[in-house]
């Protein structure tokens, strides 16, 4: 990894009275430009680390850094890099979008250069900015809050459950403005608990739990390491043991249909079926989902 990462913590701890810690000794790097999924179930640490990392929590032990800059010592130039929507996202409900936006925007040290696009992306109208936020639904305040904090284009995204209260097509065009920011070189620090976004989204995941770092890895890397189901259909008897790999596992043959499971990379497999000219192969695709539930219920509470 690079010199200066987008978001390094180190040794990073959390704790309150007596209690179990919140955090214990995480160490995690962002790279710049990266997408990073943060997963864990409730309690997990994630907005406990989130929080550490924008300077809101002392942290009890460790250091945060946001591109070079000391969250403790350097608050204010950490923070012109990012843009941050909070899980619990709060508003002056007795204001207008358009004002509340312009209030933010003149808090930040970067110009709003993203809010036309964002506006447009996220279909907020002027007629929409011109109403109080008390009279939005939960999705336009949801909106309204994403765009507060894009609106500038920062460097480092950091959401927390940014998706919440938005219907599934605009769940769909905010993650294309994020893949589209990504791709431009940001970086984008995703916590979710739906994990077929960060599957879509992200390039590695870390995971969290009772505030420890369970594992960071690349997306390709779990999903490779997950059981797929393959189904084969043959157009005449075939011995399974001409095609046999490494991996294979409980194969069971219904007349011209082989079932069986596969773990790890399944090129070889496809290499060893291609001389049996097979009509039709079904290989079920491996889902992070499936990975996350495996590694939380296989490790025990």
């Amino acid at each position: 990894m690079g010199a200066v990462a987008a978001i390094r913590a180190s040794g990073l701890g959390k704790s309150y009275g007596s209690g179990p810690p919140a955090l214990a000794d995480v160490d995690l790097e962002v790279e710049p430009g990266e997408r990073l999924g943060f997963l864990g179930p409730n309690g997990a640490g994630k907005t406990t680390f989130i929080r550490c990392a924008l300077g809101i929590l002392r942290p009890t032990t460790g250091s945060v850094e946001v591109l070079g800059h000391d969250v403790a010592t350097d608050r204010l130039a950490a923070l012109a890099q990012v843009g941050y929507v909070p899980g619990d996202l709060g508003m002056i409900r007795q204001v207008s979008g358009r004002r509340m936006l312009d209030a933010l925007a003149r808090l930040h040290p970067r110009p709003p250069v993203l809010r036309d696009r964002l506006l447009t992306a996220l279909d907020l109208s002027q007629a929409d900015l011109g109403k109080r936020i008390r009279d939005y639904s939960t999705g336009m305040r949801q909106k309204l809050g994403l765009v507060a904090a894009l609106q500038h284009d920062p460097p480092v995204i950091i959401l927390d459950e940014p998706t919440a209260g938005l219907d599934p097509v605009m769940q769909a065009r905010f993650l294309q403005v994020l893949d589209e920011r990504a791709r431009e070189g940001r970086t984008v620090f995703f916590s979710s608990h739906v994990l077929g976004e960060v599957d879509e989204l992200c390039d590695r995941v870390a995971m969290v739990r009772g505030g420890r770092l369970l594992l960071v890895r690349d997306v390709d890397e779990l999903r490779r390491a997950r059981m797929r189901t393959v189904e084969v259909l043959f157009d005449g008897d075939v011995d399974p043991a001409t095609y046999r790999v490494d991996g294979m596992g409980d194969v069971r043959v219904e007349g011209h249909v082989h079932h069986f499971t596969l773990s790890g990379d399944p090129g070889p497999l496809l290499t060893g079926l291609g001389p049996l000219s097979p009509r039709d192969i079904t290989i079920e695709a491996a889902r992070l989902e499936d990975v996350f539930r495996s590694l939380y219920l296989g490790d025990g509470d």
